[in-house]
């Protein structure tokens, strides 16, 4: 009966998650969010009966810690699988380019940090809250979902300018599970930098700003793939994605991977 913990369960890909892995009722599930209430609501529209839902902010380590408490009470002390999927972008800041923030350093300040307590810091606190219950485990799997545009290799090529700071602070968060995986090797943890691709999440109707953004990103996808059809759903990506962590072994501990498992990242 294995056991997982998603943190950032409330929508999108997080709660795509909880969804999936509830079809099997062996599975023991609990989700990480800031406001149970709506998600339990959520949960039994869905029909959905085997998933605990605890509260825990990414950027609250007391809190993390204390749902890792509630969670060893659920699991009997161990943890199989931990997947980080939480995350912060501002989509307005996200459009633009590095020398668009010319006159606005104080938004670029305040965006940077805001990215860095979520996406790098909130990343490494859930993992040290949860390691504990992992070290225990026989599975030993700690996942953080990131993106391929925070592959240094391609971005030059890729065509896409903007995405400063969500995509800076993924790449700091890349080496950020290098560094465990090599503290952590010996002890038989994997830990995976894992791209869910490009996923449609959205739950409200896209912006002018949101389509225009949207062109721009088919544009520059279409150039290096012409035969893409588009944004996964989140259903398409988690399938993709659970695949990669089943076959992940130590031997890959450390790595930056996409949804197909090597670094094709549309």
């Amino acid at each position: 009966m294995p056991s997982y913990v998603i943190v950032g369960a409330s929508r999108g890909l997080g709660y795509e998650w909880l969804r999936q892995l509830s079809t099997d009722p062996e599975n023991t599930i609990i989700g990480l969010v800031r406001t149970p209430a709506s998600v339990e609501a959520k949960l039994s529209s869905d029909k959905i009966a085997n998933v605990h839902i605890l509260q825990a902010d990414m950027a609250d380590h007391v809190a993390l810690n204390n749902a890792a408490q509630e969670v060893s009470k659920i699991t009997k002390g161990s943890l199989d699988y931990l997947i980080v999927n939480g995350v912060y972008a501002n989509g307005d800041h996200n459009r633009l380019t590095p020398t668009a923030f010319t006159g606005h350093e104080e938004a670029l300040r305040r965006e940077m940090i805001r990215s860095l307590d979520v996406n790098v810091v909130g990343v490494i606190y859930s993992i040290n809250a949860f390691l504990p219950l992992v070290h225990k485990s026989t599975i030993k799997k700690v996942v953080a979902l990131t993106t391929g545009l925070a592959d240094t290799d391609t971005a030059p090529k890729f065509g896409v300018p903007n995405y400063v700071v969500y995509s800076s602070m993924k790449a700091a968060l890349n080496l950020v599970i290098a560094r465990y995986s090599v503290e952590l090797r010996e002890d038989g943890i994997v830990f995976l930098a894992l791209s869910p691709g490009i996923v449609l999440t959205s739950e409200k109707p896209p912006t002018a700003e949101d389509i225009a953004d949207f062109q721009r990103l088919k544009q520059a996808v279409l150039k290096r793939k012409p035969e893409w059809q588009g944004p996964m759903t989140p259903s398409e990506s988690v399938q993709l994605q659970k695949q990669v962590i089943e076959k992940t072994t130590i031997d890959e501990s450390g790595s930056f991977l996409s949804h197909f498992g090597n670094k094709e990242w549309i």
